[in-house]
């Protein structure tokens, strides 16, 4: 008759260690919020463009949106503004005028202009939502065709 092995007849496996660190491979890379960009909000609105208004102590700009989540946005700015730099940003967004304060994060040079990331700070929750639910909507759209 086989004597049956049983989990505390196997040896414990010490000394065994990784010399790396395991990190996750995502589609969202470092960024928290799946994001939006403007050839995608144009499918939802229909709207070539979406312009935001962003001010700063000094200045008031109209630029260009390029992408968006409920973590902040990304656009084409005229000059260059510094990071972490605090500013408001307003814009309209379908049926929601979105407004909040925001912080300028990084800055990408792109020949004259600047490629800016900008992060909110206290955008309302219905607001947040709002743009959240965006991305659902368009996977929606998709799945339908």
């Amino acid at each position: 008759m086989d004597k049956k092995n049983r989990w505390d007849d196997i040896p414990s496996l010490e000394g065994i260690g990784v010399d790396w660190e395991y990190k996750p491979v995502t589609t969202l890379g470092k960024r928290r919020f799946v994001r939006l960009d403007s050839e995608e909000i144009h499918v939802l609105f229909e709207m070539k463009d979406i312009f935001v208004k962003v001010s700063t102590v000094k200045e008031t700009y109209t630029c260009h949106l390029l992408d968006i989540n409920k973590g902040g946005l990304s656009l084409i700015l005229p000059v260059l503004l510094e990071v972490n730099q605090p500013i408001k940003v307003g814009f309209l967004l379908g049926r929601m005028k979105i407004l909040s304060k925001a912080l300028v994060k990084h800055i990408t040079k792109i020949e004259e202009q600047y490629a800016t990331g900008i992060e909110f700070v206290d955008l309302n929750s219905e607001a947040a939502e709002y743009i959240n639910q965006l991305y659902a909507s368009l996977v929606m759209r998709y799945k339908s065709l």
